[in-house]
C-alpha cells in the first residue's frame, strides 16, 4: 500500500520532500549539471515524492522528470484524472521505446522544449537511465546529454532526518516479523514457503509498501543443504539452521535490511562452533565502520587481505532501494575503497553460511549506530 502522508509514523511530509531535492540540487551543483532528467521510478520518488507505474522503466516510460539546478522539478507524464502537485506538462509520446521512431523523435523535442522553458539551453543535462534511441535522438537535438547517475547516487546515499526515520520504524516493524519465525521454528516443522508467508504477511499487516523476498538458507546434521531464495517446499527439522533475510519495502519506500540466524531445536556442535565465527567477525568488523575512508576495514576482507575476518562480505548501502551507495564487496581491488559519511546507512554482512548475520547501522561522526537491535538465536550466541 501507498501513504502519501506519513506523519503517522514520525515524518514532516514537506521536510522529506524539500531535504531531498535540496541534497539533489547540491548534488547536481557539485558535478556541474544544469539540470537532471529522471526516468527510474525511485529516482523520481526521491525527487518528488511521488509514486507511478512503478513496474516501468526507461525503454518503456510513462513519466519522467527535469530537475533544475534550482526551482521545482517539471514532471512530464500522460494526463491524469489527478495531476501531481509539482508543474506538470503533457507527455503524449510516452511508451516511446514500443513505438515507431517517430515516437522517440517527438521525446526528443519536447525534451528539447521544456528545457527551454526551464531556461536551460547548451548547459550540461544528465539522465539517470535511458535506452541508446532516445539518448542519440536528445543529443541530436542539440542536447549535451551526460550521465548523471553519480550526482543521484551521491545525493541518496546521505539520508535525511525524514528518511532515518522511516528506516528505524521499518527496522522495528521487520523484528515483529522475525519474532514470528522464530516462535513457528519452536512449535513445528514447517516449509521454507510457510515461513515465508508469516514473515510477507507480517509486514503488510503492519502497512509495509510490498514484499520483495524473504530468503531462508538451512542446512542441517543430515548433510542436506539449501540456499535457494524463497518458496521451495524444503521442511525445517531438528537440528537445521535458518537464515532469516527479509527485504521488504516498508512506508514510504524505505527498506531495513539485516539477517539472523535461527535454530531450529539444538543446533550441532558444528554449527555452534560455526555460529561463533560469524559472530566475532561480526564484533570486531563493527568498530571498523566509521566516516573516511574504509581502509581499515577494506584490509581485513579485501582481495589482497591478509587477515580476513570469517565470512566479512562488506557492506551496501540502504534506502529506497535494498542495494545502492555506498558499496565495498569482498574481493573488491584496493581502488574500489569508499569513504563513509555522517548519516549513512549502511547493512554489514557476514556471509559464514549456514550461517548469516547482518547488522544495519547509521555511520555517526564517530563510529557507527546499530539500528538493528533484534536479538541472536539463545541457542546460538556464543557464551
Amino acid at each position: 500500500m501507498y501513504y502519501p502522508d506519513l506523519s503517522v509514523f514520525g515524518v514532516d511530509n514537506d521536510r522529506l520532500k524539500s531535504q531531498r531535492l535540496s541534497r539533489l540540487q547540491q548534488a547536481m551543483k557539485e558535478h556541474d549539471l544544469a539540470a537532471l532528467m529522471l526516468t527510474d521510478w525511485l529516482n523520481i520518488r526521491y525527487a518528488t515524492n511521488s509514486v507511478f507505474m512503478i513496474n516501468l522503466r526507461a525503454t518503456a516510460i510513462q513519466r519522467f522528470v527535469l530537475v533544475p539546478q534550482s526551482g521545482a522539478p517539471l514532471i512530464c507524464q500522460r494526463e491524469l484524472s489527478r495531476r501531481p502537485r509539482d508543474p506538470f506538462r503533457r507527455f503524449d509520446a510516452f511508451m516511446f521505446g514500443m513505438r515507431p521512431p517517430v515516437a522517440t523523435r517527438d521525446f526528443a523535442a519536447q525534451t528539447k522544449a521544456n528545457l527551454r522553458e526551464l531556461g536551460i539551453t547548451t548547459e550540461r543535462v544528465g539522465v539517470d537511465c535511458l535506452n541508446l534511441e532516445a539518448v542519440e535522438a536528445l543529443r541530436d537535438a542539440g542536447i549535451q546529454l551526460v550521465d548523471g547517475s553519480r550526482a543521484i547516487n551521491q545525493a541518496r546515499a546521505v539520508k535525511t532526518i525524514d528518511e532515518l526515520q522511516l528506516i528505524r520504524w521499518t527496522t522495528r516493524a521487520k523484528e515483529k516479523g522475525y519474532d514470528l519465525v522464530r516462535a513457528a521454528l519452536h512449535e513445528s516443522d514447517l516449509p521454507e514457503e510457510r515461513l515465508s508467508r508469516i514473515m510477507l504477511d507480517s509486514l503488510l499487516d503492519q502497512g509495509f509498501e510490498a514484499g520483495s523476498e524473504f530468503v531462508s538458507i538451512y542446512e542441517s546434521s543430515k548433510a542436506r543443504t539449501h540456499n535457494e531464495p524463497m518458496g521451495t517446499d524444503m521442511v525445517v527439522v531438528e537440528g537445521d539452521l535458518v537464515i532469516c533475510d527479509a527485504t521488504v519495502a516498508g512506508p514510504g519506500g524505505y527498506y531495513s535490511d539485516f539477517a539472523r540466524t535461527f535454530s531450529r531445536g539444538t543446533p550441532t556442535t558444528q554449527s555452534r562452533n560455526r555460529y561463533r565465527e560469524a559472530y566475532q567477525s561480526l564484533q570486531e568488523a563493527l568498530p571498523l565502520i566509521k566516516p573516511g575512508p574504509c581502509t581499515e576495514l577494506f584490509n581485513r576482507f579485501g582481495k589482497h587481505s591478509s587477515s580476513r575476518m570469517a565470512g566479512l562480505d562488506g557492506f551496501h548501502g540502504v534506502g529506497l532501494c535494498i542495494y545502492e551507495s555506498p558499496w565495498l564487496r569482498g574481493g573488491d581491488p584496493p581502488e574500489y575503497v569508499v569513504n563513509l559519511e555522517e548519516d549513512m546507512i549502511v547493512a554489514l554482512e557476514i556471509n559464514h553460511y549456514p550461517v548469516k548475520l547482518e547488522h544495519l547501522l547509521r555511520v555517526t561522526d564517530s563510529g557507527a549506530e546499530i539500528l538493528s537491535r533484534y536479538p541472536v538465536d539463545p541457542e546460538l550466541v556464543p557464551a
